[in-house]
């Protein structure tokens, strides 16, 4: 998991990307746009007990899977949590999908299992943005997105993606989640595919006030995957 090796570098990419922040490239996400997220059950963080057949999944219980984990605490993820430094607000992150692709590589990375076994053990949550919003764009697929990082000087898109050093990431996160009007960011993920290194997805990051709820966002359904390839599929509903 990568960590911040160096404040010193989370700092300067912090200041330099609100400084620019003005020439952000950004993305609108419509609403109704489909977001998943992975996640383990069974983990004392993240429970979500599998209902029994023809029930549904408590979306009371679900909801607060959207209260992000980290913020002012340290959970190694890329784009937020603490800044090391009083100065720079503290940030926390909702990790979402909208392809696939993206989803199966980072399980691949953290099981350790091929492709079609890597979300064995975990829930996915199906979900959909209640309205539209703005978010910062830096996918390679994005000319203007690898413009900003040129202009930001230095290595700055090889330092983002550092699988080890998420010091700059974290940096950048961290200045669009202070912006207030921006609400996440959409960038690739850096684990590759075991078919292709070109066949990456990209992550959203919804940002959030440490604690707190990320906004905007209805839970529809809950797949469980277990030993068998296709999943077990539930409605996610109240209580």
């Amino acid at each position: 998991m990568p960590t911040v090796e160096r404040p010193a570098a989370l700092a300067a990419a912090y200041a330099t990307a609100k400084r620019k922040m003005d020439d952000m490239p950004t993305v609108l996400l419509q609403s109704g746009t489909t977001l998943f997220r992975s996640f383990n059950p069974n983990s004392a963080y993240t429970l979500l007990p599998k209902p029994q057949p023809g029930k549904h999944v408590s979306k009371s219980q679900a909801n607060k899977l959207l209260i992000p984990g980290d913020g002012l605490r340290e959970l190694n993820n890329r784009f937020s949590g603490p800044s090391y430094d009083p100065a720079i607000p503290a940030a926390a992150g909702l990790y979402c999908v909208q392809q696939q692709q993206a989803l199966v590589n980072e399980s691949m990375h953290y099981s350790h299992k091929v492709g079609v076994w890597a979300l064995s053990g975990r829930c996915v949550l199906k979900m959909r943005l209640m309205g539209s919003i703005l978010v910062a764009d830096l996918s390679p697929h994005n000319p203007r997105g690898l413009r900003f990082l040129r202009e930001m000087g230095g290595e700055t898109w090889d330092e983002m993606v550092d699988p080890k050093d998420c010091s700059v990431a974290r940096g950048i996160g961290l200045a669009i989640a202070e912006t207030g009007v921006l609400r996440g960011l959409s960038v690739q993920t850096v684990r590759e595919s075991e078919r292709s290194a070109e066949e990456r997805g990209d992550n959203l990051v919804l940002f959030t006030a440490p604690g707190q709820t990320v906004p905007g966002i209805y839970i529809e359904e809950a797949y469980y995957y277990g030993k068998r390839y296709d999943p077990e599929i539930f409605p996610v509903e109240f209580p």
